[in-house]
């Protein structure tokens, strides 16, 4: 196998010159391509690859160079010979730039600087996060969150989070006995093959963890919500960037044993998402109904309008998220009003006055609030049921329609400007804010705020319910 004897780096003007020695006297094994690393406090990147060419009886590679705002450190990675395999490199061969940029110093002194740096970059991401409010005294618990439908091909981190691929993963492959199961029942007088169906799931459905090594929480339970909550977050990132959104499927919790190094002990484990929500009770009663089923089917069949409404209504029973749920589904109650509703026209209240704004601008169809007020208004007057039945109430008789709508409006514009209702911590609520979060509270049964989402979200998803089977019967 061919050796690497020795290697120099040196800069001229703009180019940056790799000079090495290789013991070969085969042609086969003569270096033909060099890869090249650079070293810094975030990560290890890519630097540079390209041929090499032999110049008396060294061999170099030549690579325009910018300037930089910093001391490169580069690493001689790997030297590949014509038959892509890598030319032995006996120890690692590391070069930092001088302070004038020209000279390239290698040896114990290149060595030195690449520790400190990586010792930078452990800590840049071995940091242990908290929770909101968590105190000093509180237990450190250790996060494993399993998500499917996301692809990466190397480690991934932010601080205190890291994103690892799945190489191996057999997620999923129990669904291929359920299905061969119920196979032969079917009349079916074949099976898949779970090998064939195991490599599909892991090309289509490519596995990462995302591992939260330290978090400092009050308990185990307040620990894995605020991992959840970071790992969507960072989720949500990654879906920006690698064009996939990943999927939670559940995920571990722990505490680490102090007395042995990287031992975590079990705290629990959950699974992601709420679980089955919907109807309970089966039959006719609770929309089963065969006849129904098949008109809807025709119905949307024929009308991509429609495919689209329940698309983003499903969407939004999807997200566990409160505001986000209600924020698609004040979304889509905004465009089907301003499709559906005239242009401009003036809100008038059950009164007969017109709805004016702060300002004493008329409210109208163009506003978000009025296009969603007057699209109720149609729904309850087409379908034969009052207004209210729009604004919930966890006790008491329902609310008023048109100010259930001003609190949708407010939550919606909270979670589109500033990304969520809830403020971030230590920040205080303005008057607006703090009235309606109160009115949120008020609508609960026990004047609570998750008490009253919960009827907030009901009363929201049951106006889209509404407007979707009024656009099933064609009647908006």
């Amino acid at each position: 196998m061919a050796r690497l004897i020795s290697a120099n780096m040196s800069t001229t003007d703009t180019t940056l010159l790799v000079t090495f020695s290789v013991d070969t006297e085969e042609s086969t094994s003569a270096p033909t391509q060099v890869i090249l690393v650079e070293h810094d406090d975030v990560a290890i990147n890519f630097f540079a690859n390209g041929p090499c060419f032999k110049v008396g009886s060294s061999w170099e590679f030549r690579l325009p160079l910018e300037d930089a705002d910093r001391r490169r450190i580069v690493q001689l990675l790997k030297v590949l010979d014509g038959s892509g395999r890598e030319i032995e490199i006996s120890e690692p061969l590391i070069f930092i730039e001088s302070e004038a940029g020209k000279e390239w110093r290698s040896g114990d002194f290149a060595k030195t600087e690449l520790a400190k740096t990586e010792a930078a970059r452990q800590g840049r991401y071995s940091l242990t996060l908290q929770v909101d409010g968590a105190q000093e005294s509180d237990q450190i618990f250790s996060c494993v969150v399993l998500v499917d439908g996301l692809l990466v091909t190397s480690q991934l981190r932010v601080p205190g989070i890291s994103v690892l691929k799945l190489t191996d993963s057999t997620l999923g492959s129990d669904a291929v006995d359920v299905l061969n199961s119920v196979l032969g029942q079917l009349g079916f007088n074949s099976f898949v093959s779970p090998d064939a169906w195991l490599t599909e799931m892991r090309s289509r459905r490519p596995a990462v963890v995302i591992h939260v090594a330290s978090i400092q929480a009050p308990d185990a339970s307040a620990a894995a919500t605020a991992s959840r909550k970071l790992a969507h977050q960072l989720l949500d990132l990654l879906a920006l960037n690698r064009g996939s959104r990943g999927r939670i499927i559940g995920g571990v919790i722990g505490t680490p044993v102090t007395a042995s190094a990287g031992s975590v002990q079990f705290s629990g484990s959950w699974i992601e998402g709420a679980g089955y929500q919907g109807n309970l009770i089966g039959g006719f009663i609770s929309g089963e109904d065969p006849h129904a089923l098949l008109g809807q089917w025709s119905t949307v069949s024929q009308d991509p309008r429609l495919r689209l409404w329940l698309s983003l209504y499903s969407d939004a029973l999807r997200d566990e998220r409160w505001d986000y749920q209600l924020f698609r589904c004040f979304n889509l109650l905004e465009g089907i009003g301003k499709e559906k509703l005239s242009a401009n026209a003036a809100i008038i209240g059950s009164d007969g006055n017109p709805k004016l704004q702060e300002n004493g601008q008329r409210y109208t169809t163009k506003h978000a609030q009025g296009a969603v007020f007057e699209l109720l208004r149609l729904v309850a007057s087409m379908t034969n049921q009052a207004e209210s039945n729009f604004a919930q109430r966890g006790v008491g008789p329902s609310g008023d329609l048109w100010d259930e709508v001003g609190v949708w409006t407010v939550v919606r514009n909270s979670v589109a400007h500033r990304g969520g209702w809830s403020l971030p911590e230590g920040e205080t609520p303005d008057a607006k804010h703090a009235k309606i979060e109160g009115e949120i509270k008020a609508r609960g049964h026990d004047q609570t705020m998750g008490a009253g989402v919960v009827v907030l979200v009901r009363s929201i998803r049951s106006a889209a319910e509404a407007t979707i089977r009024a656009g099933l019967r064609q009647i908006i």
